[in-house]
Parts: structure tokens; sequence; C-alpha cells
């Protein structure tokens, strides 16, 4: 399978100090498909399908905002953004606010031309749908519960309100998660996209700290085992101010600590520091036994391709 990662050329470690650069905000974390590389279907097993508390997700911005307004803010941690009615409220927010970069993931199908035209003019600096898949039957195996024709259809209405209601630097991307279904789609799912003039981006696949198969990755013993990129430099808050270790602890299987009373810097500075710790010493068998047997920290270090369109959106 392609997207390897060369683990040789590894050097996306710098740790971010004091404040993280990267901050996931689980605004929303209730999903409406079922899609085939993730195990979203199981997280009411660990913590409760929720929107985040208005005054909770002010005050994470406020933090952010004094600290770091550079950072980058994805306003979804593990669901779709167009499931919470006020996104683009909350999006505007932080732009208000000073941040400089903030992004959304969503599968697309919910993104009517009405709900993105409210999250352009909010201020989105970069949106990013995965779609991951170039035909029908391949799209109905991965994203289970979805039409091919209305994420694409959805897609180019964004691209074209862009165009309308836009300003300078809001991106639009495509993304396309290499797995076994769909790694003979790549070629012509990047030739459709530059076509319309859409961004693309191609990355190789995780398993969730070990929640499903992803054949790209090797096992720990097999490699020299890099400090995670992801826990080096970002911080993954939950809908219910929870803090969980890294970006694939979607369930927060490891509880690090909790941001409604405590701030992001104080979290950040504590139990999860010594995580870093760690990681930076290479004293991986200390670790909580979920990020000890992880392999996802090798995708972080992929040669990601970006694709562009033949448009400068």
């Amino acid at each position: 399978m392609g997207y390897k990662s060369d683990i040789s050329k590894a050097d996306r470690t710098t740790e971010s100090i004091l404040f993280p650069e990267v901050i996931l905000i689980d605004n929303c974390n209730a999903c409406n498909l079922k899609c085939s590389m993730c195990d979203h279907v199981n997280m009411h097993k660990y913590r409760k399908v929720q929107l985040m508390d208005i005054d909770l997700y002010k005050k994470i911005i406020e933090e952010i905002a004094s600290e770091n307004p550079d950072a980058r803010v994805w306003e979804i941690f593990f669901g779709d953004p167009f499931l919470c009615n006020d996104m683009d409220k909350r999006i505007k927010y932080a732009k208000d606010k000073g941040l400089t970069d903030v992004v959304l993931n969503t599968n697309g199908m919910l993104m009517t031309p009405e709900k993105a035209a409210g999250i352009i003019k909010a201020g989105l600096d970069a949106m990013y749908v995965g779609i991951d898949a170039a035909e029908p039957g391949t799209y109905a195996k991965i994203r289970v519960g979805g039409e091919l024709d209305t994420a694409v259809a959805n897609v180019l209405s964004y691209r074209d309100l862009l165009k309308e209601y836009g300003r300078e630097g809001q991106r639009l991307f495509v993304q396309f998660v290499v797995s076994d279904i769909n790694e003979d789609e790549i070629d012509d799912f990047k030739a459709f996209w530059r076509k319309e003039g859409v961004n693309v981006k191609i990355r190789p696949k995780v398993s969730w700290a070990g929640l499903v198969d992803a054949r790209n990755l090797r096992d720990n013993d097999k490699v020299e085992r890099k400090p995670c990129y992801w826990l080096m430099r970002g911080i993954n808050i939950c809908a219910d101010g929870s803090v969980a270790l890294c970006a694939v602890d979607v369930h927060r299987r490891v509880n690090c600590g909790s941001v409604v009373h405590d701030s992001i810097k104080s979290v950040w500075n504590g139990l999860l520091k010594e995580y870093r710790r760690m990681h930076l010493s290479g004293d991986f068998m200390e670790l909580p036994e979920m990020c000890r047997e992880c392999s996802d920290w090798q995708s972080a270090y992929a040669d990601y391709c970006y694709s562009r369109g033949t448009e400068d959106i």
C-alpha cells in the first residue's frame, strides 16, 4: 500500500512548550455516517454524544486568543460540524477574537449551500471534506450511509460560494484517506478534483489507537519509534471539557484533565507534559497501554500529498 511513512526522515518532533500549536475542539461529537475506517459507532460506550456548552466554548476561545491566536484550531474533534446548528456563530466568535487559523473537517453530506454560505461568511480559514473515493461503489464501502453524488455536489457548491462570499486566503480541500479499498483510485480522484479547481489532500489511514485495522502501519517493535507529532503539538478537548490523550484517542480512553475549571495551559503542562517527556526520552513502556501499543504515530511522518486545483481558491 502506498503512503507509508518514511520513519528515517522523521523530523516533526518539536514540542510545543508552553501552549499547544494545534487545538481540537469537540463542538459536536455526533456524526451522521458510519464510515468503515472510523470507530464512531462505538463512542456511546465511552462518552456521551453531545454539543459543547457555548460558555465553555467561549472560555476556550478566549484563552487561545490570549495565549496563541495563531494556533491551528479545529472546530471538530470527532463528529460532523453540520450537526451543530450554531457552528457559523462559533466560528465567527473565534475569528472576532483574533484567531488566524480556524478550520473544519466534514464528510460533506450535510453541507448544504445555505449552511456552507454561513460558514464562509463567518470567516472559516479552511474546510476539509473527506470523500476517499472516485467511484460510487467504493464510496459506499467507506463512507457508509452517504452518497458520493451528494458529497461532490456540496463541495462544488462550497467552491462557488467561496468565490461569491469568501475573502482572500480562505481554502477548500477534499481529502482522500488511503486504504486497501480505495488505493487504486488515487489518480482518478486527483484528476477529477484538479479539473474542478479544488485542492486535494492525500493522507494515510490511522487505526485510532488500535480500534480499526490499518495495514499501512507496522508493528512498533519492527521500526525505530519516534515521539508522536500529534502528542507533541496538539491538545484535544472533548465536548464535556475533558481532555483526551491525543488526536487518535477519540473515545478519551486516557483522561488527561479538564478545561471546565482549569485552563488549557495548566492541562497542557500537567499530565500531558509528562507523557510528552516519556516520548522525547524514549520511555515508551511507561506510557498508558493505549499509547504504548499505538502505531498511529507513524502516519504523522508520512509524505502527505497536496495537489492544487487549476484555479486559485
